[in-house]
Order: C-alpha cells, then sequence, then structure tokens
C-alpha cells in the first residue's frame, strides 16, 4: 500500500506481533515443562500468522530445540527468554530463533537482580546491545530492567538503528511503573514499544512469596498524520492514546499489527519540533560521542 505523509511518499512496511503472555508450569520459572508448554503456545500463535512471536523474560528458560523446528515450522521468528551458559557463567538473555530454527541472536542482560542472581546464578555482563534486522524491520529487543529502569539499552539501540523496542520481562511488582517507563522510552524515541510480562503466577522464595505478573502491552506514537495532527491539537498533554493494548493478567496470546514507514516519516517531524534538528544529523553527531549498538541480520 502506498501513502504519503506531509509530502513524503511511503510504501507501509507492517510487523504482525504475537505477544504471548505464558505462565509458567506449575508456577516453576526453571521447569523443563516450560520446553513443552512454550512449543504448544507458539503453534498456537502461529495460526494467526504474526512475524514475529515474543515470549516473556524467563520462558521457557530452557534453550530449546524444540522451540526453534517450530519457528522454523511456522516461518517466523521467536523471542524467547532463555538462561544462556558460557565459560562457567550464566546469563539472563532474549535468544531469538530464526526462519530456519537457529539462534540467531542471544541479548544478554547487563544488569542482574540480586533475586535472579541468588535463584538462577544470573551474572551481568557489559557485552554491546545488538539490533535485530530481519529485513522489514530494525528491531532493538531489550530484558526486562535493562530497558524499564535504565536509559542506556533504549539509547544505545536506537543510535544502532532500532525503530521498535520488544522489552521481555518478568514483572512480580511495579506494573504501573512499567508501563509509564516504557511509554517514556516510546515518547523519548517516538518509537513503538512491545512489552511482554507472564501471566501471574506465584513465585515462592525462602523469604517471600511474589504473587505478579500480566498487562503485556503495546504502545505506538500516532501513526498517521491525522492522528499526530489530531495529538497535537488537543494540547499533546498526555500520551495515553499512545497505549493501544493492555492484556489482562490470565495466560493469553494477543497480536497487533505496528505500521514502520509513516511513524519513520513521524519520528522525523517529531525530531525538528523537539530537538529543532533533523534526525539523520542527530545520530551522525551523537553516535561520535556515545556507545551505539551494532547490527545482527537475520
Amino acid at each position: 500500500m502506498i501513502g504519503s505523509i506531509a509530502g513524503e511518499y511511503i510504501v507501509a512496511r507492517k510487523l504482525k506481533i504475537a505477544l504471548v503472555q505464558a505462565r509458567p508450569a506449575n508456577g516453576i520459572i526453571d521447569s523443563e515443562k516450560n520446553i513443552e508448554h512454550a512449543v504448544e503456545l507458539l503453534r498456537r500463535a502461529c495460526r494467526g500468522e504474526p512475524d514475529i512471536v515474543v515470549f516473556p523474560e524467563y520462558f521457557p528458560f530452557h534453550d530449546s530445540r524444540e522451540l526453534g523446528v517450530a519457528a522454523r515450522d511456522c516461518s517466523m521468528y521467536v523471542v524467547a527468554g532463555v538462561k544462556y551458559s558460557e565459560e562457567d557463567r550464566v546469563y539472563n538473555t532474549a535468544t531469538v530463533y530464526g526462519l530456519d530454527g537457529e539462534p540467531i541472536l542471544r541479548q544478554f542482560k547487563r544488569y542482574i537482580g540480586r533475586l535472579e542472581a541468588r535463584l538462577w546464578g544470573f551474572k551481568p555482563t557489559n557485552r554491546d546491545y545488538k539490533v535485530l534486522d530481519i529485513g522489514n524491520a530494525k528491531i532493538g529487543i531489550v530484558v526486562c530492567a535493562d530497558f524499564w529502569s535504565f536509559p542506556e539499552a533504549a539509547f544505545e539501540l536506537f543510535l544502532g538503528g532500532a525503530e521498535l523496542f520488544i522489552n521481555p520481562s518478568y514483572m512480580f511488582s511495579m506494573h504501573e511503573h512499567w508501563l509509564k517507563a516504557t511509554l517514556s522510552r516510546s515518547l523519548e524515541f517516538y518509537a513503538p514499544v512491545v512489552g511482554v510480562d507472564t501471566a501471574v503466577f506465584e513465585l515462592k522464595t525462602q523469604r517471600h512469596v511474589f504473587r505478579g505478573g500480566g498487562y503485556s502491552h503495546v504502545i505506538v506514537p500516532p501513526s498517521t498524520e491525522e492522528e499526530a495532527l489530531e495529538w497535537w491539537a488537543s494540547g499533546a498533554s498526555s500520551a495515553d492514546s499512545w497505549i493501544r493494548l493492555v492484556m489482562g493478567t490470565d495466560e493469553d496470546i494477543a497480536f497487533y499489527d505496528v505500521e514502520l514507514d509513516s511513524i519513520a516519516v513521524l519520528r522525523r517531524d517529531w525530531w525538528r519540533r523537539m530537538r529543532g534538528v533533523e534526525l539523520e544529523e542527530w545520530i551522525k553527531e551523537t553516535k561520535k560521542f556515545h556507545r551505539y549498538a551494532g547490527v545482527v541480520r537475520a
């Protein structure tokens, strides 16, 4: 489909995303049974013919050849929460399985919370973030608090070319903050954000029982000229209208189509309005002084 925004002609690029709000088997995050359950959920999501399927942080926890095979059979990309071992250290990753079923990206979580370090032995890392280029979209995938609690990940990925952010998380608390923080990232970069959480379950530790989860969501800035003009004319006092989808707390699958090209055009207008400079010029100059993500091509 061809259209125009502010005189710029575009060919629409759409990315259909499946948000899989999974519940760990028997409420056990590191259960081996999560692999079978993940494959079952993936095959259900496959019926909606998404381009990319996103599972929460820690799900299915284990690296899974079976999940890769299902991704290959469905011919779609899959983002899964995977424990990854390397040189006697274990890391919390968002692992992406490609169309051939093989892992094409392991996005390491840099900042490891005390709870996950104690329960599963995850280690922090200072590795570079990577933008995933799947041909029709450049995606920045960031695990949990790396995205909503720290500014570096989104900044580095945006400088590296990310035009959409995916945030697999396990939110046993702080749900309202999560939504506000991901909305802030969307405002900062005029970019869509997809946050995927587990469904509600009880996580039992020696000291506490955490009962949280749910509220996976999609945030998309105004993506047509009409939407953008209406938002500015309203006074732009709130960006709540950018929140397009919020799931409940049960296990479920939701789908959302994100239109990327018109957002890209409006993002350049956003940069002129808010920073008084062309976006491409700002990126070129900023990359001289700041760390930025490399690109992994699928």
